[in-house]
């Protein structure tokens, strides 16, 4: 969210721009304060909170415009940097805000941020800018604590009051709810839950499990969900009622043990995080996951991703510090039967080199593949590096990757690895129609633009050519870069 104050048209006169007298040209002679209140409250949602409120000495017109704007934004920026200490801050933010709200009393309020440092002196006030916004019928309410400067040592999140949230009218309104830096304890029995929130984003929130699914449950018509470092140290789990209109989930950097979802028609999923068991269930119709596992096997992250979302159809894995197994698993009774677009991103360490043909057992539990992309990021020891097995090697299957059209690898460097597992998918893709082989490295150039790269791009690319060349369809087209 950022700093919103938007219009409304809240009277007949805001229909029309008022007859004003014309100019030398025979023009009209339009002037700022001739414009109707809804394009005046345009312009001000422009302006930071503090900067709308000083609209009120330009004129008399003017003097109560600004409360016209429905969108209500405070941050510490409101605050001059001449005050000096932070008690002194506080107080002045405290002040600015109860103004500015009582000045909004009885008018209605779209929008409602608080973004500042969390401190207990806040607690009271947080309460009531929290009934305030009920009583206004908020529909987007976004308190945005930061953390103080001694925290951890500091002390407790802010406890969230859910009890406050009772009246059926007013808590029907709130669609979008973020939270930061709060901390949720059960439920008074009084409250009613958000029948209607759309859209709920929780950053560093301290909370249980139970606690967690509850306050989830009770969100039944909640569509997109994000959870940013909120440390459960449990099981991240909301089965006791399916969350049926999730649509988009997004978990990073949370200390979990466990994700496991009840959404069936969840279409977007992004985790970054360590590899974690995950099952969702009934996600018939997924179709954009995006993971980044960090310390995780290859094929386990594999496993546990047919097992727990069978039904995804482009995957997006990036594995960081994770480590390949000298082992086939070709024969799984489960496949991928709706993947068609998959992009794996891996990081070969040196002790790594010799396993890449194994990232054949991807293929084989993907047979309905009709992109597929590997980017490979290498230290300069996998420069033409022999080790591991050829594809002859590969336990023999009848099934091909008969729907297999484009493929594209990248950071190759020519190692014997690479090479086999390209020639492998060519011998078995019958409809292939284009093959890129790009030496950069794409998955990582961006994160060390310094590093310099070998001069070897040619003849890593010419001990492929041919052999791809040989293999191809005769319309497929070859790029190597």
């Amino acid at each position: 969210m950022g700093n919103y104050l938007t219009s409304r048209i809240t009277a007949e006169k805001d229909a029309h721009v008022k007859q004003t007298s014309k100019n030398r040209n025979g023009r009209p002679g339009l002037k700022f304060h001739d414009l109707p209140e809804d394009v005046l409250c345009t312009i001000l949602s422009k302006l930071p909170a503090k900067e709308a409120v000083r609209t009120s000495v330009l004129s008399s017109d003017w003097r109560c415009t600004w409360t016209a704007c429905p969108r209500l934004s405070f941050g510490a920026d409101d605050i001059s940097k001449n005050v000096k200490g932070k008690p002194q801050r506080t107080q002045m933010f405290i002040d600015h805000v109860n103004a500015v709200l009582r000045k909004h009393s009885g008018r209605a309020v779209d929008q409602l941020e608080i973004k500042f440092i969390f401190e207990s002196k806040l607690v009271d006030y947080l309460n009531n800018w929290i009934r305030f916004a009920m009583s206004v019928h908020t529909k987007s309410l976004a308190f945005d604590l930061a953390p103080p400067n001694n925290f951890p040592e500091y002390g407790d999140h802010y406890r969230f009051p859910f009890e406050q949230f009772t009246d059926n009218k007013s808590v029907s309104c709130l669609a979008c709810l973020q939270l930061s830096f709060v901390r949720f304890e059960p439920p008074p029995t009084s409250f009613i839950g958000f029948p209607n929130l759309r859209k709920l984003h929780l950053h560093v929130v301290k909370t249980t499990r139970q606690d967690l699914e509850s306050v989830l449950c009770s969100c039944v018509n909640l569509e997109w969900l994000s959870l940013l470092r909120c440390h459960l140290k449990d099981e991240m789990k909301v089965v006791r009622r399916p969350l049926s209109h999730l649509r988009y989930l997004h978990v990073v950097h949370c200390d979990i043990t466990k994700i496991e979802f009840d959404a069936p028609n969840l279409s977007t999923f992004v985790y970054d995080g360590p590899y974690r068991p995950i099952t969702l269930h009934h996600a018939t119709k997924l179709e954009n996951v995006r993971f980044w596992f960090r310390g995780a096997v290859f094929q386990h992250a594999t496993a546990s991703l047919l097992n727990g979302l069978p039904d995804v159809q482009n995957l997006t894995l990036q594995l960081g510090t994770q480590r390949l197994e000298s082992r086939w698993t070709l024969n799984s009774p489960r496949v991928f039967s709706h993947l068609r677009h998959a992009q794996i991103l891996l990081i070969i360490h040196h002790e790594d080199s010799d396993k890449i043909l194994y990232l054949v057992s991807f293929l084989r539990v993907a047979p309905f593949i009709e992109r597929l992309e590997v980017h490979f990021h290498g230290l300069y020891t996998l420069w033409f590096a022999t080790d591991g097995p050829s594809r002859q090697e590969i336990p023999p299957c009848e099934d091909k990757y008969v729907n297999l059209k484009d493929m594209r690898v990248t950071g190759f460097k020519g190692a014997r690895g690479q090479a086999e597992f390209l020639m492998h998918a060519v011998e078995n893709a019958p409809a292939i129609e284009a093959v890129t082989v790009d030496t950069a490295q794409r998955l990582t150039d961006a994160w060390d633009p310094e590093e310099p790269t070998p001069r070897l791009d040619s003849a890593a690319l010419d001990m492929v050519r041919g052999p791809l060349l040989k293999r191809l369809p005769p319309n497929a087209k070859l790029s190597l870069i």
